[in-house]
């Protein structure tokens, strides 16, 4: 068995070595070069797009400055106006603009203008007929086109009538039509110089590395290394076409480096991934032989105890590895023994036995109590029990404000004062954190009822003093009662959750009993009542809203309510909001799903002090009404609609007020107006009318001893019959019987 294994990794490792490095390499160097051949391409693509936008800045720069001065020159208005005088200086002056733009410019080779009216033709450098003027036939052309702008293919252009035989410069050419908008009176031609366009051309791609060519709509060379049209000596690597010119830029690289360069690159790389390959092998080699001690020196090892203690293993094995894995199974079979000792971790046993005890999930018996806290290192010795919950104030700013980590840390220090000041009063205490921002200590206490209550409240307000004083936030402690029974615990436990519950109200960094909020369970459900209106008045448009608002919120506070009623309070407000702006239109409703309910379900979900979420809530409806105005302001009819409900609120009064009274006085067909006062207020129109009534004689009910004949009457009913009727479907109840709930005996 000597050097088996050695042998045998040795075996093992080369084949995967060899055929592993020979594909990593072969592969290593396809993927460079193909990388390399594609950032070639990428870059010359870029190039080539770089080049055409200086080409087509350059055009559009010139064209630019043509329209500018079109646009502004006095002195071109007074050149072309029809049937004007001319005069010398004009001209001259228009000449010496010319001689501007050809100087500024440098790729514009030449420029004039010619007037329809009496054929006349201005350049920089001359004033003639177009009988004489040596590019007569493109001006001819140009003035017969209807277009107002062109960009002309390339072309041969002469100032003077020359022999064909002359060479000639060549140009595209810019024509815009005078004026810039009807082009009646003349046209300006721009011609700009092939010749500068390819020196620029050559002078950005001059190098013995790429290339870029220019061909026209049809084909044509008009710039680059070759412009016989013969073929590039070279590669093209892109294409592409100029959307301003219509021309086409081809881009490439000559033959002859690319190809130096990817021998070059595919020796070097061949002749490293042999080197990596020697170096390699050596490496296994060596590594092989290394490792190979340890195993030998445990085998060595195993061998002269298995002689000595084991006749097991003592036995003959295949091989190395397979006599260490029977001692191994020897090792595990003794050590199961101790492992089922420790089947159930001690800290998760632990808290979901407190956490039972504070739900009472199930009941827990004297002796189970005695033998877990004994375990766990707990006295379980008490004449009486109490739980006090503590309570991180304004948690939410605290997870913005800190890492886990440190947010970890600090609740450690929490934890440990409650335990070290219940430690200095001879207490022993129980403590686990129900809530990532609660922690309950279950305090057990040598001492009877009445002073266990009052033991209970010092040491939750030493532990809130302290964390006040050296810590970045404060807490709020809920107390139980104190009970002398372990069952009482979960009783105790519950208590305390319910007085935290109030500190919304009461306020925070204070000590609230189970006694004060059995003090405060009035809750706010008298409030609901008044929401409906709240919710149509925000829907009106009335300012009205906000004074409801704040009475019901108010009214709220003053009765502290706890937080689940002050919740409730608040989602019946959002419900009812919601369902008032339904009847706006759609741009309205999208405002109220996307931004305003979002904003109020966050403050709902997370407020820590009532006083902070009442302006808080109130803002955000503030806003969105404000949005609402805004909107129905932009619309176009917004302020006759406004003054059709102007007119309602002032002649509710009048028996002959209604849909057709509104349409003879504003002279709108009625389905129109009924539409758009829908759009505005979300409301039909005739349904606001009936509740304006119905509002005005609720006033009445309350404030006056009237008959319901006579308020009736002094809101537009003929009829008492048609007001108790109208008055029931928005109220739900008759007058009369709101009369007798809200007044006494007017």
């Amino acid at each position: 068995m000597r050097k088996k294994w050695f042998y045998r990794l040795l075996l093992s490792y080369f084949p995967v070595f060899f055929v592993m490095v020979s594909v990593l390499v072969l592969m290593s160097f396809l993927l460079l070069s193909e990388f390399s051949r594609r950032e070639t391409i990428s870059a010359n693509e870029q190039y080539v797009r770089q080049l055409i936008q200086l080409v087509d800045h350059s055009l559009q720069e010139i064209d630019a400055t043509l329209i500018k001065e079109i646009d502004t020159d006095e002195k071109l208005r007074l050149f072309f106006q029809e049937g004007g005088a001319s005069s010398y200086y004009n001209t001259y002056e228009i000449s010496k603009m010319m001689n501007r733009m050809v100087t500024s410019q440098d790729l514009i080779d030449s420029m004039y203008t010619y007037r329809y009216h009496d054929q006349m033709v201005v350049s920089a450098n001359s004033l003639a007929f177009l009988d004489s003027f040596g590019d007569k036939a493109f001006a001819t052309s140009r003035s017969a086109a209807r277009s107002f702008y062109e960009l002309s293919d390339a072309r041969t252009y002469s100032e003077f009538q020359v022999p064909d035989t002359t060479v000639r410069p060549t140009v595209v050419s810019i024509v815009r039509r005078y004026p810039l908008l009807e082009g009646s009176q003349g046209l300006f031609v721009v011609n700009v110089s092939m010749d500068k366009i390819n020196k620029l051309v050559m002078n950005l791609s001059g190098s013995n590395i790429s290339f870029v060519q220019i061909q026209d709509k049809d084909g044509h060379v008009i710039a680059g290394p070759n412009q016989s049209g013969a073929k590039l000596p070279g590669t093209v690597l892109s294409k592409l076409d100029s959307d301003y010119t219509g021309w086409s830029f081809s881009g490439g690289v000559y033959d002859e480096n690319l190809f130096r360069y990817a021998s070059i690159f595919s020796y070097v790389w061949v002749i490293i991934g042999l080197v990596v390959v020697v170096v390699g092998a050596v490496w296994i080699a060596y590594v092989t032989k290394r490792n190979y001690r340890p195993i030998e020196s445990i085998m060595n090892r195993i061998t002269q105890y298995s002689n000595d203690k084991s006749e097991k293993l003592g036995k003959k094995a295949p091989d190395e590895f397979k006599f260490i894995e029977q001692a191994l199974d020897s090792l595990i079979e003794q050590s199961n023994n101790y492992q089922k000792m420790h089947e159930e971790d001690s800290f998760f046993r632990r808290r979901h036995f407190l956490i039972e005890l504070l739900e009472g999930s199930r009941q827990i018996r004297p002796e189970e109590w005695r033998t877990e806290l004994l375990r766990h290192g707990l006295s379980p010795e008490f004449t009486t029990l109490g739980v006090a919950v503590y309570e991180i104030d304004k948690y939410g700013a605290m997870t913005a404000k800190y890492s886990e980590r440190d947010l970890y840390l600090l609740k450690f220090v929490l934890n440990s004062v409650v335990k070290e000041t219940a430690a200095n009063q001879s207490i022993s205490v129980s403590t686990e954190w129900t809530a990532a921002y609660q922690v309950a200590a279950i305090y057990h206490f040598p001492v009877e009822l009445l002073e266990a209550e009052k033991l209970i409240l010092q040491l939750a307000d030493s532990v809130r003093e302290w964390a006040e004083a050296n810590l970045d936030f404060t807490v709020t402690v809920g107390v139980g009662e104190v009970t002398d029974q372990i069952s009482g615990i979960s009783h105790s436990y519950a208590g305390s959750l319910k007085a935290l519950g109030y500190k919304t109200s009461l306020g925070l960094n204070r000590i609230i009993t189970t006694q004060e909020s059995e003090d405060n369970e009035e809750g706010t459900y008298r409030q609901l009542s008044q929401i409906p209106l709240l919710g149509r008045a925000f829907k009106a448009g009335e300012e009205e809203w906000l004074t409801l608002y704040r009475q019901i919120i108010g009214d709220s506070l003053a009765s502290h309510a706890s937080r689940e009623n002050l919740v409730q309070l608040l989602n019946a407000i959002i419900r009812q909001i919601y369902k008032e702006i339904m009847d706006y239109p759609a741009d309205i409703r999208e405002l109220w799903k996307t931004e305003t309910m979002p904003a109020l379900n966050e403050l709902r979900d997370t407020f820590d002090l009532a006083e902070e979420l009442e302006e808080a809530f109130a803002q955000v409806l503030l806003k969105f009404a404000e949005q609402i105005k805004t909107a129905q302001e932009s619309r176009s009819h917004s302020a006759r609609i406004r003054e059709v409900k102007g007119y309602i609120e002032r002649e509710y009064a009048n028996a002959d007020l209604s849909l057709n009274h509104l349409c003879d006085v504003f002279g709108l067909n009625g389905k129109y107006l009924s539409r758009l006062f829908k759009e505005d207020f979300g409301e039909k129109l005739v349904d606001y009318m009936v509740r304006v009534r119905i509002e005005e004689s609720i006033k009445l009910l309350e404030e006056t001893s009237l008959s319901l004949q006579q308020i009736a009457n002094e809101v537009g009913y003929i009829h008492d019959i048609s007001y108790i009727r109208a008055f029931k479907k928005v109220i739900g109840t008759t007058p009369g019987d709101y009369r007798k709930q809200h007044t006494k005996g007017l």
